[in-house]
C-alpha cells in the first residue's frame, strides 16, 4: 500500500487533478463574469436576448485583463508602484496591473503542467525527487520570470531614451531659437524622434497630453523624467523651472544645459577610458598569462622530455 501511495503515477494524477481544478474554477469565474458583463451590455443596448459570446481579437487582448480583474490586488499603494514600474516599461494601458498579474498567475500555472505532461509521456522514468527539483525550479523561475521581463524593459528602454535625449536637445534648442514656444516646442520634437526613438515620442507626446489637461509644465517635466528614469531629464525639469522663475531666456539656458550634458558624457567616457587599463589585469592574468606561458615553456619541456 505505502509503495502504491509513493508511485510516480499517482503523484502525477494528483497534481494533474490539482491543476485542473484550479483552472476549471478560475475559467468558470471568468466565464460568470463575461457573461454577466455582456447581459448587463444587452439590457443598455436594448437587446431582448442573451447573445451567445463571440471572442473577437480585442476581446482577446482584454481576456488577461479581465482574468486579473478576479485575484486578489495588493492595497492602493503597492498597485501605484506597480504601475509606475509597468509606466517605465512602456505598458500605459488602465488595466496593464490586472494584466501583470494574471500574467504572473499563468506563468506558474502553465509552465508546470507542461512539465507534468512531459515528465509522464517523455520522461517516465524520471525519479520523483528529480521531477520534484525541476518542478520547483520551474516554480520559482515562473515567479521571478514576469518580474525579471519588466525590469529588462525598463533597462533597455531606459537606454534608448539615454541615446536619444542628446538629439532631443538639439531638436528642442533649434525650435526654441526659431521662436517657438516651449509646449509647441517639445510637441513638435516628439512628432520629428517618432520614428528613431519610440520610446522617447511616446513619453513626450504623454508629456504634452498633460500639458493639454492643465497640470503644470514643471510636474509634467518630472513625470516625464520619471518615466524615462534619466538624471538628465530631471536636470533639465529643475532648470527650466529656475529659468522660468527667474526670467533668464530659455533658449540660452538649454544651450548652456546642452554644452554641460555633452562635457558630462565627455568626462564619463574618459573616465570609462581610464579604467579600462585596470579592468583588464585580471583578465590578463586568467586567460593571456597562462597562454603566453604555456607557448614560451612547451618547446622547452618537450626538448627536455626528450633528453631523459
Amino acid at each position: 500500500m505505502s509503495e502504491f501511495l509513493q508511485s510516480p503515477s499517482l503523484i502525477l494524477v494528483c497534481a494533474i487533478v490539482f491543476l485542473l481544478g484550479i483552472g476549471l474554477v478560475i475559467g468558470n469565474i471568468i466565464f460568470k463574469r463575461i457573461r454577466e458583463e455582456r447581459e448587463v451590455q444587452n439590457r443598455i443596448d436594448g437587446g431582448n436576448s442573451f447573445q451567445p459570446l463571440q471572442i473577437n481579437q480585442d476581446e482577446n487582448k482584454g481576456l488577461l485583463e479581465k482574468m486579473g480583474g478576479h485575484l486578489t490586488l495588493p492595497d492602493a499603494e503597492e498597485i501605484s508602484k506597480i504601475r509606475f514600474q509597468l509606466a517605465q516599461a512602456g505598458y500605459y494601458e488602465a488595466g496593464s496591473v490586472r494584466v501583470f498579474f494574471a500574467a504572473r498567475l499563468l506563468a506558474i500555472i502553465i509552465p508546470q503542467v507542461l512539465f507534468l505532461v512531459y515528465w509522464r509521456f517523455g520522461a517516465p522514468e524520471m525519479a520523483p525527487k528529480n521531477m520534484v527539483f525541476f518542478a520547483i525550479l520551474i516554480g520559482v523561475i515562473g515567479v521571478l520570470g514576469p518580474n525579471f521581463y519588466l525590469r529588462q524593459r525598463q533597462i533597455k528602454r531606459t537606454d534608448e531614451s539615454r541615446e536619444g535625449f542628446p538629439d532631443m536637445m538639439d531638436l528642442l534648442i533649434a525650435c526654441i531659437e526659431a521662436g517657438m514656444g516651449m509646449d509647441a516646442a517639445f510637441m513638435r520634437v516628439g512628432n520629428e524622434l517618432g520614428r528613431r526613438y519610440p520610446a522617447l515620442k511616446i513619453n513626450l507626446d504623454l508629456m504634452n497630453l498633460e500639458l493639454r489637461a492643465g497640470r503644470s509644465r514643471h510636474e509634467a517635466l518630472v513625470n516625464f523624467s520619471d518615466r524615462i528614469n534619466l538624471d538628465e531629464a530631471r536636470a533639465l525639469s529643475t532648470m527650466l523651472k529656475q529659468a522660468e522663475d527667474m526670467g533668464s531666456s530659455l533658449g540660452q539656458a538649454l544651450r548652456t544645459f546642452s554644452d554641460e550634458m555633452r562635457t558630462k558624457r565627455m568626462l564619463k567616457a574618459e573616465e570609462k577610458a581610464m579604467a579600462l587599463s585596470a579592468k583588464l589585469t585580471v583578465p590578463l592574468m586568467v586567460f593571456i598569462f597562462p597562454t603566453l606561458m604555456v607557448i614560451l615553456l612547451l618547446p622547452a619541456g618537450l626538448r627536455i622530455s626528450e633528453a631523459l
